[in-house]
Formats: C-alpha cells, structure tokens, sequence
C-alpha cells in the first residue's frame, strides 16, 4: 500500500503543477484560466490526502494493498500527463486538447486507484470517511464547467457515467408537489433526495437524519420556511451552513432578514442552472 500511495502523491503534485501551468497558459482566458486554477487546487488538494495517508500507514503497517502497479502499468497511465506537459513546453496545446486531457483523467486507473486507497484506509483512520464528499465535489465542479462551455454532448455523457464517489442526502421542502418532483429528478444523480410538504413535517426528518442540504420555501401551512429554519437551529447551530431558501412571494423584508442570515436564496422562477450553482456551493461550504 506504501508502494501505491508514494506514487499517488508524486501523480498529485504533477498534476496540480500542470493545471497551474495552464492557468498561466490560458490567463487570457478568464473562465478557462480559473477552472485550471481550481483543479490545481483540488489536486494539490488530493497531494495533502495522501501525504495522511502515509500517516495513517505508519500507524496502521497491517494494512496491505491487494493490488500492485508494475512498470509497463505506471507509464500506461502516465502517458497522458506527459503528452500535455510535453505539449506546455513546446506551447501547443489549445482548449479542445485540454478539456480531452481532463476527461481522460478522469477515466483513467490513476484515478481508481486514489480511490482503492480512501477505501481502504478509512476503517483505520476515521478521517477519510469525509474526502468522500470532496472527491464527488471535484467531479461535480467539472460536470458543470463541461455544461457551460462545451458543445460536445459526447463529453457530458462520459462525464455523467462515472460513478458517483459519495451520495449526499438532500431535503427539499415545499408544498407544490409538482417542485417537489422537478428537484428530486435534478438533483437525484449527485444526491438521495427526501421530501417534505411543509416545515414541521421537515422538522421531525431533519431531527432525526443528517442533511447535507436543506432547500425549502417559505410559504407554506402548517410551519413555514422562516420557522422550520429557526426551530432547526435551535437543535443544530451550524444547520445555516446547509440551508438554501426559495420563495415565490419574497418582500424586501423577507429578502433582508434572509440576507442578514448569510443564506441563499433562490427567488421563483429560478434557473436550474441558477439552482445547481446554489447547492455545488453549499455542498462544498460543507464538505471542503
């Protein structure tokens, strides 16, 4: 296992001094330029998760690895990281190369593998049980950067086939079944969506699971959004961290007492794009 987390960190380190690299590249660019800054980040990221887990290996040398890379393995999956570093120095790369090189990433045994050893090391060490959430949120980021600017839905349907690393469990509150269903249906591949038709049907789930997410309206009878949320937090002081409001019928009050809470709001009729967004940034408040 030592074997295969040494390799992983040297993988890491590359990776993230790449897309440093194409941020550089690409500066012009300024979308482009900060989605390679915030995989750099993720990578470098990922250097740190590893670095634990040789950590966790020094005090825990029973756990063994039931796989092992040969030499021919190795250069298999380091061929592409070589053709774009290749490709930086020689200043011939462009933005289709970059979004393939990414894709190919993605799919290939490198990351499988960062994955076999979260797996097997967070019975032993408990803190791994929480790069789940990081690893979903990096895949995420990057689904949602291939929505905004590719035209090529080949590349969203191999994106959308990796499996998810981490299911999140999401509550959506609202009493119009029909926005119930909508957002279940969205939101269902990056999470397990529970509903609730009103605050104090919520209340009594939200007491008695933990939710990742909370998005609910306002307007609604018997416990509404405003008094689901403070009754809420009488029990769970961080639960603001995780909750995103939506309304039909916002007044400039309501806007300002929600404002003055720090918490998203999502004014009907909202975007789904405007939607994801709201929750990426939530889930990844919470998960980073």
């Amino acid at each position: 296992m030592k074997n295969l987390v040494e390799w992983l960190i040297v993988m890491e380190d590359r990776a993230s001094r790449i897309y440093e690299a194409l941020a550089t590249a690409f500066k012009e660019d300024s979308l482009f330029s900060e989605f390679m800054d915030q995989l750099a980040e993720d990578e470098s990221m990922h250097f740190h998760f590893m670095n634990s887990a040789l950590i966790c290996l020094k005090k825990n040398p029973h756990i063994v690895s039931e796989i092992e890379l040969n030499q021919q393995d190795t250069e298999r999956i380091e061929q592409g990281l070589e053709r774009i570093e290749s490709g930086i120095k020689a200043k011939s790369l462009n933005k289709s190369l970059m979004l393939e090189f990414i894709l190919n990433c993605e799919y290939s045994e490198w990351n499988e593998i960062f994955l076999y050893v979260i797996n097997s090391l967070k019975t032993n060490c408990p803190h791994f049980k929480v790069i789940g959430p990081s690893i979903q949120n990096h895949h995420r980021i990057i689904e949602e950067f291939f929505r905004e600017i590719s035209d090529d839905a080949d590349h969203i349907q191999r994106l959308k086939k990796l499996s998810p690393v981490w299911r999140e469990k999401i509550l959506v509150v609202d009493d119009a079944a029909p926005i119930l269903d909508l957002l279940s249906s969205v939101l269902s591949r990056d999470a397990h969506i529970d509903t609730a038709h009103n605050g104090k049907e919520a209340l009594k789930m939200a007491s008695s699971q933990y939710y990742a997410v909370i998005i609910s309206d306002i307007d609604m009878p018997e416990m509404n959004g405003i008094a689901f949320y403070e009754e809420l937090k009488r029990r769970y002081e961080d639960v603001g961290k995780r909750f995103i409001f939506m309304s039909g019928a916002a007044t400039d009050q309501m806007v300002e007492t929600i404002n003055s809470l720090h918490i998203p709001l999502l004014i009907k009729p909202f975007s789904l794009t405007d939607l994801r967004k709201a929750v990426y940034k939530t889930l990844s408040d919470v998960t980073l």
